[in-house]
């Protein structure tokens, strides 16, 4: 299906979902980590453009190392050399302290190494496709951020100085605001049309009401408020997959779509937020998703068509929730890294059988 001729380009297509107006067909796209290559400006614009048209993904969202503002900051990280895993080894965080939660500083990206090379990476990628398709920068929330300064993907360190350290930890916050919002004008610069803004705090597990009203909506929405009109194709990722906490982002602007783990197998589903509930809330936003992404491409045979007709059913269950054609069939979060990147070509198959608009 590799050259298929379509009515619409990507950017076409995601425009009209956007403004609410007719398409070809529903989207999709995926995205994953790729370890061996992802600090290497060449190899990674090639390998980007690689697996977005040998998939044709209908955006590309830039899937940057996932610790690049830790090693900004000067975190020193043992990277492995096994292409199943993303995680470095951290041998040093940069934040232990209160203090040194306090004293963060604001980088400036043409001084710093690890932001040059994202925002080269950005450039080269936007250039080969030269607004046809549109093109994502991998963004986490300063609460997020705040979290990987001290204990990669660990929450406990920052919920710890959120109830005993919250003076310091605003002045992070804020210097990790002020980084993003400088780093975001060189991207936007480079020709990125929007953000990926990722958050791990949408879960009502690990934070309350009131420190989402404290230590992330001030900083969330200022940050938005910052590319307003400046991009025109943002989606807000809510990381982890229980108790999501959706009302929190209903008066969030600049967000265009919502993306999520909708379907991933756990013991208690009823803690999952279904496509159906999103689409209630948001009823003006693109929704992204419909796959298990742990689940959905592999079996015990290896059965191409098995594996085909769990996404048929996925995508025809998402459509069902979705009530319309807003839709872009996706993973909830980053594709695996144990499977063969053949697989999800299959996506591709069941949209264009199952997805075009009637």
């Amino acid at each position: 299906m590799k050259g298929l001729k379509e009515l619409m380009t990507k950017t076409e297509r995601i425009r009209a979902m956007i403004n609410n107006q007719s398409t070809d067909r529903v989207g999709m796209s995926g995205w994953l980590h790729m370890p061996m290559v992802d600090r290497n400006i060449k190899d990674f614009i090639k390998a980007t453009i690689d697996f977005s048209d040998n998939n044709n993904w209908d955006f590309v969202k830039l899937m940057s190392n996932g610790h690049y503002f830790a090693d900004a900051y000067g975190a020193k990280i043992r990277w492995k050399n096994d292409p199943r895993e993303w995680s470095g080894d951290f041998l040093e965080y940069p934040v232990k302290t209160p203090e040194d939660l306090a004293s963060m500083s604001v980088l400036e990206p043409d001084e710093n190494p690890v932001f040059q090379r994202e925002i080269a990476i950005a450039k080269g990628v936007c250039d080969h496709y030269k607004g046809e398709v549109p093109v994502l920068s991998t963004i986490f929330t300063p609460l997020t951020w705040m979290q990987e300064m001290m204990a990669s993907c660990n929450p406990a360190v920052a919920i710890q100085m959120m109830a005993e350290h919250p003076r310091e930890v605003h002045k992070s916050l804020e210097a990790l605001l002020e980084t993003n919002k400088k780093l975001l004008d060189r991207m936007i610069e480079a020709g990125v049309d929007g953000i990926f803004l990722s958050t791990q705090w949408a879960t009502k597990a690990l934070i309350t009401n009131e420190q989402i009203a404290e230590f992330c909506r001030p900083y969330d929405k200022e940050l938005l408020r910052y590319i307003k009109d400046r991009t025109w194709f943002n989606i807000m990722h809510l990381h982890y997959c229980e108790e999501l906490n959706f009302e929190e982002f209903l008066d969030y602007e600049g967000i265009q779509a919502f993306n999520w783990e909708n379907c991933t197998k756990i013991s208690d589903i009823s803690r999952l937020t279904s496509i159906r509930k999103v689409r209630r809330l948001y009823p003006d936003k693109v929704i992204i998703g419909g796959i298990d992404q742990y689940n959905d491409f592999v079996n015990t045979g290896n059965n191409r068509e098995a594996i085909k007709d769990v996404l048929r059913q996925r995508l025809q269950i998402a459509l069902e929730e979705c009530g319309d054609y807003r839709f872009i069939f996706a993973p909830g979060c980053a594709l695996p890294l144990d499977v063969d990147r053949y697989v999800f070509t299959l996506m591709q198959e069941v949209v264009l059988e199952e997805g075009l608009v009637r």
